[in-house]
């Protein structure tokens, strides 16, 4: 994710002097096209050598324990994720989605049908679902009405004692969504366009439209139906299945499973077209769908036009392309978001205006090119594989950002080593480190540029050849799980033969960095 604040970082780092360090200078001469297969089976709940950190001050999703009724023991509503210790559910484990919405795109307001097919531990006797800021009216499980309260930002739901441990709750309740913020300053939540809205779901925002186990660790499959107006579209994850015609709802299906923060809801005026398909090292077919404001294609094809560069860049580096699909969507949001949305990446239409249909003689921009990368390279980092625990953001922000340094490098907007000695040299003094973050810093510079200082130690400290083979071998191992940054740690040991506790210690989990990067 790219947000505003993060992003005037990245534009004032355009122009850098000559780098003091010598330029990497090791070309990667052949593409990474077969993926480690071993898994990782064992987690990881501590970084090696690193002592465990302290909580954090209490906030309002302080992790609880609410007993509502029968069961062999109360239920937990909260996973104790360090900076958002009351979202999830330990014992809910959410298998799919079914979200079916009809939609007052005037009002900003729907009636919802919710199915939530989950795993729930047969040691409790309740099912506990993150929703906040609207009313349920209805709760069955597997077809019969069901006993619930809402407590606070939790929806506790009674089994029934012969329930096995897959069930099917469907929620029933109508929202008038308002646009909020997350506990870490930024908006998240349900935002109201003119003619539309979407969803920017990134830490805690699914809860505040969508009773579900909103954390990165619990990832699903999805199916949206969506009703709408005639002459509205709906884009969301996935493949199209329906568009909505006459009334009908507009039907997307997500077969890859994703946690409810990557979940990707447009609503308004806007055109969804086929892209075609590119062609992975591994010989898959990805599928190209985007979006764009209507009658507007051709206004913003020179930036679709960027994907497949960047695309096939990436696979270089990083590993074949993990996911079925991609595609961009430029919506009518706020100037400097972007966010990586599973398969489709959400971008504000005013960041890429041109000034003319067809001038070829203008180039794409420093702040498009870095906002194209940033978030393709997440669908590697952050979607494939996903953060574990809120704490581990920096899998996903800190390789998203090198990666789209090492792209602005590609295309001779910064160089690559005086970027990352400009940015080291910033890190010279700090009060938190990349691998333990703050809520007021898991989506600050920490997380972004100064951890992409981070991954670029790492590359020196390894070499080039053993540094991507482990970021292919990583993705190619877990995609479509969330992992630990300790998982991340073993890997690298694994996979390099080089005793990196020490690094890790002095580069991630540090507050102030090394005034040098290791030598090449």
């Amino acid at each position: 994710m790219q947000r505003m604040a993060v992003l005037t970082v990245a534009g004032m780092l355009v122009a850098t002097a000559c780098a003091a360090d010598a330029p990497i200078t090791t070309p990667i001469t052949t593409p990474i096209t077969a993926p480690i297969t071993t898994p990782i089976t064992t987690p990881i709940t501590a970084p090696p050598n690193v002592p465990a950190p302290e909580l954090p001050a209490t906030t309002s999703t302080e992790a609880s324990t609410i007993s509502v009724g029968r069961g062999s023991r109360p239920t937990d509503t909260g996973l104790a994720d360090r900076l958002f210790p009351g979202l999830g559910a330990p014992a809910v484990d959410v298998v799919s989605y079914l979200v079916q919405l009809n939609v007052n795109v005037d009002a900003g307001s729907f009636d919802a049908v919710v199915d939530v097919v989950a795993d729930v531990d047969t040691s409790v006797r309740q099912m506990a679902l993150d929703a906040a800021g609207f009313t349920v009216d209805l709760v069955q499980i597997d077809g019969a009405d069901a006993p619930f309260e809402q407590l606070g930002d939790e929806l506790i739901i009674e089994l029934p004692a012969d329930s096995g441990r897959r069930v099917t709750a469907t929620i029933t309740y109508a929202a008038s969504p308002d646009e909020a913020f997350s506990a870490v300053g930024l908006p998240a939540g349900w935002f109201q366009t003119e003619g539309g809205s979407y969803v920017l779901n990134e830490p805690d925002g699914a809860r505040r439209w969508l009773p579900s186990n909103d954390h990165p660790s619990d990832k699903a499959t999805w199916r949206f139906e969506i009703t709408v107006p005639d002459g509205v579209t709906v884009s969301a994850n996935g493949d199209l299945v329906q568009d909505g015609q006459l009334g009908g709802p507009w039907i997307w299906q997500m077969s890859e499973e994703m946690p409810t923060y990557l979940v990707h809801l447009v609503i308004g005026p806007y055109d969804v077209f086929d892209g075609g398909a590119l062609t992975s090292t591994d010989g898959d077919k990805i599928q190209l769908t985007h979006v764009v404001p209507a009658g507007e294609q051709a206004k913003f094809q020179r930036f679709i036009d960027e994907t497949p560069k960047q695309f096939d860049y990436f696979e270089e580096r990083f590993g074949p392309y993990p996911l079925e699909d991609y595609g961009l969507a430029f919506v009518d949001s706020i100037a400097g978001l972007a966010m990586e949305t599973q398969g489709r990446s959400l971008f504000s239409q005013f960041d890429f205006q041109v000034s003319a249909v067809g001038d070829d003689e203008e180039p794409i921009n420093f702040l498009q090119q870095l906002l194209l990368a940033h978030e393709l390279a997440h669908q590697w980092f952050g979607n494939a594989v996903s953060p574990a625990t809120w704490s581990d953001i920096w899998l996903n922000e800190s390789f998203a950002t090198y990666a789209q340094y090492l792209w602005l490098d590609e295309i001779e907007l910064v160089d690559l080593d005086s970027e990352m000695s400009e940015l080291l040299l910033a890190r010279q003094t700090g009060d938190v480190a990349t691998g333990t973050p703050t809520l007021e810093s898991m989506f600050g510079f920490e997380s972004y540029d100064g951890g992409s200082v981070v991954v670029h130690a790492l590359r020196l400290e390894v070499g080039d050849e053993a540094f991507f083979s482990l970021l292919a071998g990583w993705i190619g191992s877990n995609t479509g799980t969330s992992q630990t940054s300790g998982a991340f740690i073993l890997l690298a040991h694994e996979l390099t033969g080089v005793d990196l506790g020490e690094f890790f210690d002095t580069w991630l989990y540090a507050t102030s960095l090394p005034a040098q990067f290791p030598q090449v």
